[in-house]
């Protein structure tokens, strides 16, 4: 299973060109934000239900759309369920994206989410260091990630060595 899940980033490590015509950006990266729930594990006190994985967005851009179209696909034996959520109630969200451009609302979200074991992903440079744990871009027509292990530690989440062996870079 562990394999199956590692295989499934293949095609997101691959040149973006030799796989454009099948698969545009916003859904690989969709992909990998989905696929991190395989990687990561929640403190018992704030684990997933037992019958769904929520994946929650502040605004929508072509990511959350293609987020969208995961909704209701499984993962882990369990439902993917992707909403749009506002940054002063994230009652319901193991994971939240935030678009590029919103370093002001990362800071409200990191704010509200306090203490609570929220995997927060992004997708812009600037996000580094601010509280997000998964960081994607576009780098030379490749679709690569950071991990800020100590922003997950810190609340509490462990991520599986075999997701922070495909980063391009881990914070330690």
């Amino acid at each position: 299973a562990c394999l199956t899940a590692l295989l499934g980033f293949a095609p997101f490590i691959l040149p973006l060109d030799a796989i454009a015509q099948t698969v545009p950006e916003p859904d690989l990266k969709a992909a990998i934000i989905a696929n991190m729930l395989l990687f990561v594990e929640w403190p018992a006190d704030n684990a997933p239900l037992p019958d769904h994985l929520t994946i929650c967005h502040i605004e929508a851009n072509p990511v959350t759309e293609a987020l969208g179209r995961l909704n209701g696909k499984s993962i882990k034996g369990k439902t993917l369920k992707v909403v749009r959520a506002r940054p002063d109630n994230l009652n319901d969200c193991l994971a939240v994206y935030l678009p590029p451009g919103n370093i002001g609302t990362l800071n409200a979200v990191a704010a509200k989410a306090g203490s609570s074991a929220i995997l927060l992903m992004g997708d812009s440079q600037e996000y580094l260091g601010q509280g997000i744990m998964l960081n994607l871009e576009l780098i030379s027509g490749r679709v690569v990630f950071d991990i800020d292990l100590r922003s997950a530690q810190r609340k509490g989440l462990k991520v599986s060595s075999k997701a922070l062996r495909l980063a391009r870079q881990v914070i330690e």
